[in-house]
């Protein structure tokens, strides 16, 4: 998973902007009476995000007693979201904030939409919260839907508040036939508690990751294999040998658990793939 920079904007500016352009007085007085309540739960959520606490804030489905969720949510989709919604410019700079436009909860798609961390459906007072969204590719944006937990392991990857790329804990293995594969799994590092290495083993199953990796990893054989086989042929094996533990550890320089660094890990110790396993007959 990848981490991202905390966006630099303030909720109740964020808040004020999208609802700068209000028509109806009595909305707009409602929303404007819901920003205490949105201190509150600005406050509340960056205590307990570090804590992997967050579980424990209550869904709700309306604020301070006369905003409903559906007021509330359109906040977002209607004066944030829209092409010409006062909003705009603050939800195209969030959506560009990831680093190359990676999606940070799978680490391979490209992000295209903004995904909400406590979802807007069941938490409506986090509907603009910058510390709340972030960039992620619509396929994973679609697998997270509503999810709402209730125990601190279930908790997803957060990309502002968890770091996950201090310790390994993406491995792969060669599948011996042929044509070769991958299989990615999950490994618990000596220095994580558990809660963290469940939240990543949750994760890793909830975004259908090994199913991701292994795809992307099939194609990065087929790509490979012409130029594996020319080395072969000059070298032997241990040219091979050699230009995948290059590989692995290039890879392992820029992303410590990427795919692409699994992948080539797994290659460079696996002596049947060296040896001709690479070959498709």
């Amino acid at each position: 998973m990848r981490k991202l920079n905390l966006p630099v904007e303030d909720a109740i500016d964020v808040f004020d902007i999208c609802i700068s352009k209000v028509q109806n007085n009595d909305l707009k007085a409602r929303l404007e009476h819901c920003k205490p309540n949105l201190i509150t739960a600005v406050t509340d959520y960056t205590t307990k995000a570090p804590r992997i606490e967050l579980h424990t804030i209550a869904t709700h489905n309306s604020i301070n007693g006369n905003v409903s969720s559906e007021e509330m949510k359109k906040v977002y989709t209607d004066r944030m979201v829209g092409s010409t919604s006062p909003g705009r410019y603050i939800y195209d700079k969030w959506r560009a904030s990831a680093p190359n436009n990676i999606c940070p909860l799978c680490a391979q798609r490209t992000t295209d939409t903004l995904e909400h961390h406590l979802p807007k459906g069941n938490y409506p007072i986090y509907s603009v919260v910058p510390i709340n969204i972030f960039p992620a590719c619509s396929a994973c944006n679609k697998i997270k839907l509503d999810l709402v937990v209730n125990s601190p392991e279930r908790e997803p990857i957060h990309p502002y508040f968890d770091d996950v790329d201090d310790e390994l804990w993406l491995k792969a293995e060669v599948i011996e036939l042929k044509p070769a594969s991958l299989r990615f799994y999950t490994v618990k590092p000596d220095n994580w508690d558990e809660i963290k290495y469940e939240r990543i083993r949750n994760h890793f199953k909830l975004f259908e990751l090994e199913k991701l990796y292994g795809s992307h990893s099939a194609v990065e054989l087929t790509n490979y294999n012409y130029r594996i086989n020319e080395m072969f042929e000059t070298g032997g094996a241990l040219l091979v040998r050699n230009f995948l533990e290059g590989s692995w550890l290039s890879m392992r320089n820029v992303n410590l658990n990427s795919w692409q660094t699994a992948t080539y890990q797994a290659l460079f110790n696996s002596n049947w793939y060296q040896e001709g396993g690479f070959k498709s007959e």
